[in-house]
């Protein structure tokens, strides 16, 4: 058999093949199609009495690129379409992809996306909200804030509290929002728990891990949770058990590559995490925590 001639029909089943793996839905005849497959590549093989044909390579070389082209072209690509994806759908894994076919994969690509144009919509509306509320409260608020710093004699510690809850009452009054403040703790390298208002008292964040606090101080900025998963270090499990569903957290203070201070705000229920969003975006966040680090660098001085 002519080899080029060989290797066509290889590459021809190869086509048939994939075809066949990613476009249907499989049933329980997916296996023995498969076999079915397998035979008719070998059969060349066994008839012409060697132990690998031509068809063989062009079958397999077929499915080796076939199957990066899928795979990028096709998977990648779309889940390139939804910002953000962690990878905790099932229905958008690649095997989804593999088992379903790509009709009822894409129509999950879809329903995603719907679902991110809804929560975006939302966001929105509470953006709007916060910002007319922001323009009547916070010059208030910020002056408050900065007023009680000269006025009180308060250490770091008694002023970042006041700060920070003063904050929760102001703006999530009606929302399960707690905050959590972290010092470095040179002999453990790790961030240990200095001020919290959370029931139970968070585990320390070793810096030696990946961990939002040292990624906070790379982009020096707050980074939210839901945008940073791959950079979040559990600590008690409150993710998994739904304790909150979304936080910010900011490095406020740290020595060259090295975190000092960090502030962490946890917040539980559709709006307190939109409203948690439109503050960070719009610098809020960042204004408020400006507070404790200039009091921070004051209490230095001082000692």
């Amino acid at each position: 058999m002519d080899s080029i001639a060989s290797l066509l029909i290889g590459l021809f089943l190869s086509l048939v093949f994939l075809l066949d793996l990613f476009i249907s839905k499989k049933t329980k005849g997916a296996f023995i199609r498969a076999l079915v497959y397998s035979i008719s590549v070998a059969l060349p093989s066994i008839y012409s009495g060697e132990f690998v044909s031509q068809v063989v390579y062009g079958f397999f070389i077929g499915l080796v690129i076939g199957s990066f082209s899928v795979y990028f072209g096709v998977y990648k690509k779309a889940i390139k379409k939804i910002e953000n994806y962690d990878g905790d759908d099932e229905n958008l894994e690649f095997f989804n992809l593999l088992m379903n076919g790509y009709s009822e994969f894409k129509d999950n690509i879809n329903k995603r996306l719907d679902l991110i144009k809804k929560e975006q919509e939302k966001y929105n509306k509470t953006y709007v909200k916060v910002h007319d509320d922001l323009t009547v409260r916070l010059p208030k608020f910020v002056l408050s804030i900065y007023s009680y710093m000269y006025t009180k004699d308060d250490d770091f510690s008694k002023y970042a509290t006041y700060v920070m809850q003063s904050f929760i009452n102001e703006f999530f009054s009606n929302s399960n929002a707690r905050f959590t403040l972290r010092i470095y703790d040179e002999n453990k390298k790790e961030m240990i728990t200095a001020i919290t208002t959370r029931d139970v008292e968070p585990t320390n964040i070793p810096l030696l891990k990946k961990n939002m606090i040292s990624y906070s101080l790379e982009k020096n900025k707050p980074l939210i949770y839901s945008e940073n998963k791959d950079y979040h270090y559990d600590t008690n499990l409150s993710i998994q058990k739904k304790v909150f569903d979304d936080y910010v957290t900011y490095c406020i203070e740290a020595n060259n590559n090295t975190p000092i201070i960090s502030v962490n705000l946890d917040v539980k229920g559709e709006e307190a995490v939109n409203r948690m969003k439109a503050f960070v975006k719009t610098n809020i966040f960042t204004i408020v925590c400006d507070a404790i680090t200039l009091n921070y660098n004051i209490q230095k001085e001082l000692d």
